[in-house]
């Protein structure tokens, strides 16, 4: 048995079967591990989700383009123009897509080998017991009655540091940001969310340059533009850009070997 950790799908059906091909992927021993950002921006989100759905050993987390396709389908945000979740929306099992993102966590930690997968990353100033304790709190949300209300306020770079005296959406906003979105910032965790290449804005720095309160392998996906590169033996970037042209990314995280298959539909 061997778990199998994906980077960023983002609707590259064609990619991720010929992916999971190549590893030699046993649906019935395997276990498979996915960033996050599932759907949006590929041609082929329908397929990608009944795909996952069907395989019994899967743990997803959730990203920001999922999220984006959550809110745009509860009707509290409008597409944008490079959206591409149409065929989502008009599926007659969009309410099967709905239920299980809505479900999917913000992390998963396994404790036993110490590694914890989440979309974008970890805040360096919090241990992962604590983001752990703070990803529960919107996935509560998130599977709660309330969850329209959520995605109403969602959007926002606001506020950009975290404190533990924030409470209702700010708080939530915040906690989301961290983990879905978070490319750089301070060592004291203030957020920059706006640059999207690798190279940092003045005062700031990668999340993963800054030391941690612990040990923890971090996997994560959402910065195409690292093209898998962190010079860190504790971070591993699986975003290798698939749906910008260039490959999707497995490691096998028993021996930590990587696999990659290049774009074929963009």
């Amino acid at each position: 048995m061997s778990t199998y950790v994906i980077g960023d799908i983002q609707g590259c059906y064609d990619e991720f079967v010929q992916l999971l091909e190549l590893v030699q992927f046993d649906s019935a021993s395997d276990d498979l591990w996915l960033v996050g950002d599932l759907v949006n921006r590929g041609p082929y989100n329908v397929a990608v989700m009944d795909l996952i759905i069907s395989l019994p050993k899967t743990v997803a987390v959730l990203g920001n383009h999922d999220l984006h396709f959550l809110a745009v389908a509860l009707g509290k945000q409008q597409q944008m123009r490079k959206d591409t979740v149409t065929d989502l929306l008009n599926s007659s099992r969009l309410s099967d897509y709905i239920e299980y993102l809505r479900h999917l966590p913000l992390i998963h930690y396994d404790r036993a080998r110490d590694v914890a997968m989440s979309h974008a990353g970890l805040p360096p100033q919090l241990d992962i017991e604590t983001c752990c304790c703070l990803a529960r709190e919107v996935e509560t949300v998130l599977k709660s009655e309330d969850h329209p209300a959520y995605f109403e306020a969602m959007y926002g770079n606001d506020p950009d540091t975290w404190s533990d005296s924030l409470t209702g959406m700010d708080r939530l906003r915040h906690i989301t940001n961290f983990l879905t979105r978070i490319r750089f910032c301070t060592a004291a965790g203030k957020l920059e969310l706006t640059h999207k290449t690798n190279v940092a804005p003045s005062g700031y720095a990668p999340w993963f340059t800054f030391p941690r309160q612990d040990a923890t392998h971090i996997l994560f996906g959402h910065w195409a533009a690292l093209e898998g590169q962190t010079d860190s033996k504790f971070v591993t970037a699986l975003d290798t850009g698939c749906v910008w042209g260039r490959d999707l990314t497995a490691l096998r995280l028993e021996d930590r070997a990587l696999f990659r298959t290049p774009a074929m539909n963009q």
